[in-house]
């Protein structure tokens, strides 16, 4: 399977090296708007076709499938032109900053018999597969809470990928897509969500605490900051124990599961994982497998999904632009659109 990365920015280069350890995977081009960069990295890679033209690079022929690692905001038209050409794709995380984005690019997969997958590495991470199984088998009962968080200080000059409007930049689409994830993943779709946090004038977010209810009584706790640093953990309670996953919440290594009711004392069980690369791994490979089978979509990590954790996280803008709005004297409730609309 013929590869090509798109971008030569930092999540290019954590993952170039994981495609190449792909025993399914040929890397063979990189494209980017920089013609210099885009020979640079192919030169430091090893990687034979190099390109500055993004519609030439997904007709040459010489690519079959592109991983998508640029800005959030430029996904939407970078997929849309990959799947229109035959190109199967796998964009970074959000795959799109709407979910209507989303579902039209689903139409696109389909219409063009392509393949298309979120870059949601994270859930296929042997210890996220791990929780999946217990969660399965019952062993902690049923969940009934999750709290999870990330965030870090970037400063107001750092990277335009963060607090550029235009780029899709902000915490909530750049870390709560990971939270999110997990709260769909072990309890599905909320029912009602609450959020508070601070939204710049120009539809960036800075930082924002929102929880997620259900009416089988369950909650999600969740925060994300670009300007606070919140440790990248979290942990799943439920009926009859709880699990703590390792640090980063999106590669997590290790897993700490307790069981057992009071006042017997508890059962603690640790376990470990190997990580193969830098974490990306069991995704392209999972990905490149399911290509091979001719499928459109991959069972782990279905566009469904996708579309589900996108609607969460435009209703948590909602809440976050609504909130502004009421603390503005005089100023109407604010139409969601795309953001940095």
């Amino acid at each position: 399977m013929r590869w090509g990365i798109v971008g030569t920015g930092g999540i290019a280069r954590r993952t170039v090296g994981d495609l190449q350890l792909c025993d399914n995977v040929e890397l063979v081009g990189i494209c980017s708007r920089d013609k210099d960069r885009a020979e640079t990295f192919a030169s430091e890679h090893a990687i034979p076709f190099a390109s500055a033209d993004f519609d030439e690079f997904c007709t040459s022929g010489q690519v079959d499938a592109v991983y998508i690692g640029i800005p959030h905001g430029l996904h939407f038209d970078h997929a849309a032109r990959a799947l229109r050409a035959g190109v199967h794709v796998v964009c970074e995380k959000p795959l799109t900053m709407t979910s209507a984005e989303a579902e039209e690019l689903h139409r696109l997969s389909r219409e063009n018999g392509v393949f298309l997958m979120e870059a949601m590495w994270m859930k296929f991470t042997p210890a996220f597969r791990a929780v999946t199984e217990i969660l399965g088998s019952g062993t902690i009962g049923e969940p009934r809470l999750i709290q999870a968080g990330a965030g870090f200080p970037v400063p107001p000059d750092g990277p335009a990928r963060y607090w550029v409007a235009e780029l899709g930049g902000g915490a909530l689409y750049d870390l709560g897509v990971y939270t999110i994830a997990l709260a769909h993943a072990v309890l599905g779709t909320p029912d009602q969500v609450i959020a508070v946090g601070e939204i710049r004038e120009d539809g960036v977010d800075e930082q924002e605490a929102y929880t997620l209810r259900y009416d089988s009584g369950a909650v999600a706790q969740l925060t994300n900051s670009l300007t606070a640093f919140i440790p990248p953990g979290g942990w799943i309670g439920g009926t009859r124990g709880s699990i703590t996953l390792g640090e980063p919440i999106f590669a997590p290594r290790s897993l700490r599961v307790v069981t057992g009711q009071p006042p017997a004392p508890p059962t603690v069980e640790e376990l470990d994982f190997d990580q193969e690369g830098a974490g990306y791994v069991p995704m392209f490979r999972a990905a490149s497998e399911a290509i091979l089978r001719g499928d459109l979509e991959h069972g782990i990590h279905p566009v469904s999904d996708t579309v589900a954790v996108l609607r969460t996280l435009e209703r948590v803008r909602a809440e976050l632009v609504d909130a502004r709005n009421r603390a503005d004297q005089g100023a109407q409730p604010a139409s969601l659109g795309r953001p940095g609309a």
